[in-house]
């Protein structure tokens, strides 16, 4: 999720059993608070991580796990337009739209979250 700290409303998201363990496991060399730390100082960027892909002879870059998860959201999964973006963070519809449909699909999200780590464990 994109977002300045403050400045970004809370976001619930559906942790797979693949993410917690990652997270388990980052949060052992956690610095300042971040399970994910910069070099110096907040966060790490996603130049850094892209940077370090390109080191290890990766392909991807962090970008394009957002456009990739969407495509196979739309292709795959048939989800709807507003469950998908809900997925990457972004909002849908109009203001008025809004604040009549409070849901953020968090069980519909979390189906497709547990068949994406399914996608992804079956392409190793």
């Amino acid at each position: 999720m994109k977002g300045r700290k403050g400045k970004t409303s809370d976001f619930r998201v559906p942790l797979t059993p693949e993410a917690l363990h990652v997270i388990e496991l980052a949060s052992q060399q956690q610095r300042d608070g971040y399970i994910f730390p910069g070099v110096n100082r907040g966060v790490i960027s996603d130049a850094s991580m892209a940077r370090l892909m390109e080191r290890r002879g990766l392909e991807a870059r962090p970008h394009g796990f957002r456009s990739t998860l969407r495509v196979w959201l739309t292709e795959s999964q048939q989800a709807s337009r507003e469950v998908a973006e809900t997925i990457i963070a972004h909002q849908t519809g109009s203001i008025t739209e809004r604040a009549y449909n409070r849901t953020d699909f968090l069980e519909q999200r979390r189906e497709l979250m547990e068949a994406w780590e399914r996608y992804l464990k079956s392409a190793d």
